[in-house]
């Protein structure tokens, strides 16, 4: 599988902020769209905005490597009302796996491990793993994979999802007062975390036993973190670094970063949920989000989701993937 195949997960999964000259756009019957129905999208963004559903949104669709609808809609910043672009940055949350999935699919088509290989084979923490069934802590059918850690069916979990005695125990080993974590309760605050680099939340995770047998089910859960670790582990370098290098630098995706360069931080806004009356509330600003006053992933955990935090844009390379055109670079 080529790097330009795996970019289109890119494609199909983020929500790109970019500047408008970077991409090809055209008349949408040109790619056979209409724009009478793709002016809905204007309109239920409109009307989103109006009704505080949401704050503002970057909306963009491409078909056949060319941009027929491009548009920012509210507000960037619910405090200061701050206007939002086409070029404002987002937290993508859990749009980070795909990035990481890519980066050790580099890994492998390199030849430095097989799918089917044993995490534990890199990662000896989960070398005695077990499954914790009806109270009881039982055998692996067989040890977790690396294919199963891409695909969330290593046994893994979360810890905030669910109130499982497994979750319980991750909430135990990731926060510092795991009772605060309740992503049905927000509040605005943030949960401290106990987890200070990736190998901390791989060591921490493997003393925790299995929430299923591997392969049997498909839970969402940190696989793709401790994935970024195994990467680490092979590369022989820290998961920010390998991703500066290998993905973002070859590809030009100058406004992906961990932590947001202080010259770009005008263009990162205010984090947004809704609280129990249904109104918008703030969760996360720039003057103290952890994208903006935490250095790298090998040194803090994702802040509150214990998950990587980052924000990218530039889909020219991801358009160049889909269009199979060869990259510039």
């Amino acid at each position: 599988m080529t790097l330009n195949k795996l970019l289109l997960i890119l494609l199909i999964v983020s929500i790109p902020s970019v500047q408008a000259a970077e991409i090809r756009s055209t008349a949408p019957r040109n790619v056979g769209m209409s724009a009478e129905r793709l002016e809905r999208i204007t309109e239920l963004m409109q009307e989103s905005v109006a009704n505080q559903t949401i704050a503002g949104s970057v909306t963009l669709v491409a078909r056949k490597g060319k941009v027929v609808h491009f548009e920012a809609a509210g507000v960037l910043d619910l405090d200061t009302g701050q206007t939002m672009q086409k070029d404002s940055l987002f937290r993508i949350y859990s749009m980070t796996k795909p990035i990481t999935s890519v980066a050790a699919m580099l890994l492998f088509e390199q030849g430095e491990f097989q799918l089917d290989d044993p995490i534990a084979k890199y990662l000896p923490e989960f070398k005695d793993v077990k499954v914790l069934a009806n109270d009881s802590l039982v055998e692996v059918d067989h040890a977790p994979t690396i294919r199963e850690l891409m695909t969330h069916t290593a046994g893994l979990s979360y810890g905030i999802f669910s109130n499982t005695e497994i979750d319980r125990r991750y909430r135990e080993t990731l926060f510092v007062d795991s009772a605060m974590v309740d992503v049905t309760q927000l509040s605005g605050d943030t949960a401290q975390t106990k987890v200070k680099d990736l190998n901390g939340l791989s060591q921490g995770l493997a003393k925790i036993p299995l929430r299923y047998q591997p392969g049997s089910q498909w839970v969402y859960s940190l696989s793709v973190d401790i994935l970024g670790r195994l990467i680490e582990v092979i590369s022989e370098r820290p998961l920010d670094q390998f991703l500066q290098q290998e993905i973002f630098a070859p590809l030009q995706m100058g406004d992906t970063f961990f932590e947001i360069p202080e010259a770009k931080i005008s263009r990162f806004g205010t984090n947004h949920s809704v609280d129990k009356t249904g109104n918008l509330m703030v969760i996360d600003r720039p003057s103290s989000s952890p994208l903006v006053i935490r250095c790298h992933y090998s040194q803090a955990v994702a802040g509150w989701l214990a998950a990587p935090w980052i924000t990218y844009a530039s889909p020219r390379c991801c358009l160049m993937a889909a269009n199979s055109m060869a990259f510039d670079c």
